[in-house]
């Protein structure tokens, strides 16, 4: 048996690591510096915008900011408004669901965001230009999750609607004497466009006291070398009036329970072309090209903090304080603050460990001391602190490698660490905050529950899953009770750790561990630092329980088998019909066909599906759905017609029926389908889903193959996308135990959409099938497999070795995100060490995707 951390030297070291740290994210203390969202925070893009693939959002950081670029979202250029409407929504967001993006607690009740105006907007007429903040938090009335922070009334602030409104453009738009961006500021009371502040002025208003400020915003002084134009944006969330019956006397609703802001929003709205152009004296063109991405209009981000007081974040915006950004000092001095914080966290909950990691647990100290020692040093310089950040990082990350469950991990029960009592669903439905379910509890290990563990990602090296079973979705209620909800979409997010090293872990779910108290489940909110002995009672077995499972006959009846797509194609009948008696023939009529139910996505409306052929790798003929992109397409209701397709484009096909308001809707009215393209899968029994296809283009990829479930089943939506594949020559294929339960769940629609087509481009898809094991899966290729094709790559060649994305070309370029952070410029090869993800990679007019494990 290896011998236990010895406590003495774990107190050793403990002694020499820092104090009581004041520490981003800590009991309410936030401090999103750039550099902090650049090494964790978690920032997508919402769906505006992304009309032209070469004009979509992005970001970037650029020194102590984030730059955020907005894309084309209305295609119709109107020159007297400005041109193109561009448009983005950037949110940031929980990396684990449940434990909130920001919990605000009474101590730090203000939110603070540091911002800039709009920048090169070309807006023309009033109000077209505008930027606005929303937040969104799980309910602590109903337990919904990450909904809308609704206005008036409980968790209200007086005043807001969904969103706060914070500035809008001059009419017309026009530049101060410094050719800087003017703006007023929304919402604001009084003269004075330089400040906006909302006070409660009436006790009877929703707010939680009278004299509340609810939101102060303010456009800082800015001088001939200032051309930012900074707004200050501040929100009190202590202003959010308790409507429960518990409040208390003081009616703020964060005096009775911290307030989680699952994310926070930025929305924007300007216009601009997408041109440059230069004209001679008599107007003609001299010089006309696409504009980069530096001469778009744009947004820069500071940073987002958390005040003490409303007068607080006041009384900071002075000129000594730097306008709130306070003493001037290396900004990733704090991420490492908060990188060594979190080490320490990790080193002191693992003390009692006993496994495999005691060589990487004793590392991860020694890089905490060294980290410590950059930390506390006068002149370190920022090498120094970025080498210690990612040093910490790698240290947790390994060390979590350990203490991680196995990665097999797909269908077990979860039991008490003595063996004893199993996580159960009892009987009874309850009802409790917005969630009607069967409460899990502790009870005999007959009765328990078989859960499939659905890996959704890695939060700071640990592995996080979704629990699922044949009759439901495990949920967290605000007080930590979990249900087993039929079909729900608000998954709870688990973390498990090995906490000796013998197989005992801990179980985690948003702010919550769980623990055995007698024969009850109960929760606790930090992880309890207690002897080896002491540990048990919060301790669980993962054990399997896939062996056990034994379908009925109605299980293993009815499921899909397969898309052969060797039938004849059929009409689209969302291409011709009937309206008021005549009828409509669309412009895509007898371009695009069906296929085993497969047509066209209106959404996408130069998606075309027809039946081609497709040489096998013996030479024979194989019937396949082809999918492309017309060059030219109408819209989807006829209203324009001739629009020219942007490429690279991405085509999409779909499956489904319902009723539909005209034959060429987009979606069946209400969203809801019928059961005309159901389909049943199981994992139980048929576990692996499998696609035959070949693009005629290298960068042609799969980017999502969605499922949506029949809705008041047990059944979940997913979606699969390439990168999580495996592959056999050019079959792919997926395990659907990591994304659905065992049991017979339906499925209504499916929907499969692309990247990457270039004009002539095809996608041939020659099966779609499901099989019950992997060894069932076989090899096949086209004539020439895409793994050839991948290799020629023509004037842009990418591979990935490890963690290095390693890029070979003549021309400049970028590596980004899939959200369209740009992690790396390059003018020819480079090398590029990246995080695990997808990455885009471009270089003149090429572009290529890969996946970095």
């Amino acid at each position: 048996m290896r011998l236990r951390h010895l406590l003495s030297a774990s107190l050793l070291c403990w002694a020499g690591m820092a104090g009581a740290r004041d520490v981003h994210g800590v009991n309410g203390y936030y401090n999103w510096t750039a550099a902090q969202m650049q090494a964790n925070a978690q920032i997508e893009f919402g769906p505006e915008g992304k009309q032209w693939a070469q004009w979509e959002p992005s970001y970037e950081f650029e020194g102590d900011y984030l730059r955020w670029i907005p894309g084309v979202h209305n295609t119709a250029f109107d020159k007297d408004k400005g041109g193109f409407q561009f448009r983005s929504r950037i949110d940031w967001r929980e990396k684990v669901k449940g434990e909130g993006f920001m919990t605000i607690t009474p101590s730090y009740p203000v939110f603070v965001a540091k911002l800039s105006i709009p920048r090169q907007s070309q807006v023309k007429t009033p109000g077209d230009s505008n930027f606005w903040i929303e937040f969104f938090w799980h309910d602590p009335y109903t337990g919904k999750q990450d909904v809308d922070l609704p206005n008036n009334g409980g968790g209200g602030f007086w005043g807001f609607t969904k969103a706060l409104d914070v500035v809008k453009s001059h009419c017309p738009w026009a530049k101060d004497e410094l050719g800087r961006d003017s703006i007023y500021l929304y919402n604001r009371e009084g003269n004075d466009s330089t400040l906006s502040i909302r006070i409660n002025k009436d006790v009877n208003e929703f707010t939680a006291q009278q004299n509340d400020t609810v939101w102060y915003m303010k456009r800082l002084p800015v001088t001939e070398s200032q051309d930012k134009c900074e707004i200050i944006v501040a929100v009190n969330f202590a202003s959010i009036r308790d409507s429960s019956q518990l409040a208390l006397s003081s009616h703020r609703l964060i005096d009775r329970v911290p307030i989680k802001i699952s994310h926070c929003s930025l929305g924007f709205i300007t216009r601009a072309d997408t041109m440059y152009v230069e004209t001679d004296e008599n107007g003609d063109t001299v010089v006309a090209r696409a504009k980069t991405r530096e001469e778009l209009p744009y947004l820069n981000v500071k940073w987002f903090k958390t005040y003490t007081s409303m007068d607080a974040a006041v009384k900071s915006l002075t000129e000594e304080n730097n306008w709130g950004d306070g003493a001037i000092e290396n900004p990733q001095k704090d991420v490492l603050n908060t990188a060594l914080y979190e080490a320490e966290k990790v080193i002191k909950g693992f003390e009692n460990y006993a496994g495999d990691a005691d060589a990487a647990y004793a590392a991860l100290k020694n890089v905490h001391a060294d980290a410590d020692v950059v930390y506390n040093k006068s002149d370190a310089t920022t090498e120094e602190y970025l080498s210690a950040i990612e040093n910490i990082n790698a240290a947790i990350a390994e060390f979590y490698s350990y203490v991680n469950p196995s990665e097999n991990l797909v269908y077990n029960y979860i039991r008490t660490s003595d063996a004893a009592t199993s996580l159960y669903a009892t009987q009874s439905e309850v009802t409790k905050d917005n969630y009607t379910g069967r409460p899990l509890a502790l009870g005999a290990n007959e009765s328990a529950i078989p859960l499939t563990f659905v890996p959704i990602g890695v939060s700071n090296g640990q592995c996080a899953y979704n629990l699922k079973s044949k009759d439901g979705v495990v949920v967290q209620c605000t007080d930590g009770t979990l249900l087993l909800v039929k079909g729900s979409g608000d998954a709870a997010t688990f973390t498990f750790a090995d906490r000796d090293g013998y197989g005992l872990f801990d179980m985690k779910c948003g702010s919550f561990y769980y623990y055995k108290s007698g024969y009850e489940l109960k929760t606790v909110n930090a992880f309890p630092e207690v002897s080896y002995d002491d540990m048990q009672p919060y301790l669980f077995q993962i054990v399997d329980a896939l062996e056990s499972y034994n379908p009925t006959e109605d299980e293993k009846s009815g499921l899909f088998e397969a898309w052969e797509f060797n039938g004849e194609a059929e009409e689209d009948p969302s291409t011709k019909g009937t309206i008021n008696g005549a009828e409509l023939v669309m412009g895509e009529h007898g371009q695009t066909f069906m296929l085993d139910g497969w047509r066209m996505q209106r959404w996408r409306m130069w998606s075309r599906v027809n039946k081609g052929v497709y040489e096998g790798e013996s030479g024979e003929n194989l019937d396949c759905l082809k999918l492309t992109a017309a060059e030219t397409y109408d819209s989807f209701d006829g209203t324009s017609l001739g629009n020219v397709t942007v490429y690279p484009a991405s085509p999409s096909m779909r499956r489904e029926g319902g009723v539909f308001t005209n034959f060429y809707d987009r979606d069946p009215a209400g969203g809801v389908r019928d059961e005309s393209c159901l389909v049943n899968l199981n994992p139980g029994v048929r576990r692996y889903l499998a696609i035959k296809c070949k693009g005629t283009n290298p960068d042609i990829t799969v980017d999502v193959f969605n499922f949506l479930s029949k809705p008041e089943t047990s059944a979940t939506d997913f979606a699969l996308n390439l990168a999580d594949a495996e592959a056999k020559g050019d079959v792919y294929y997926w395990d659907l135990l990591k994304y659905i339960s065992v049991g017979k769940m339906p499925y209504v629609s499916q929907y499969f959409s692309t990247m990457g087509f270039q004009k002539d481009d095809a996608l041939y898809i020659d099966w779609i099938r499901t099989f019950e094991t992997e060894e069932d899966i076989p090899s096949e290729s086209f004539a020439t497999a895409i793994s050839d094709v991948q290799a020629d790559g023509g004037g842009l060649k990418v591979f990935v070795t490890g963690r290095t994305i390693n890029v070979f070309t003549a021309e400049a370029g970028a590596i980004y995100t899939v959200d369209g952070m740009r992690v790396a410029s390059f003018e020819g090869t480079v090398h590029q060490t990246v995080l695990p993800g997808m990455y885009i990679v471009r270089a003149g007019d090429t572009v290529k995707k890969v996946l970095v494990r």
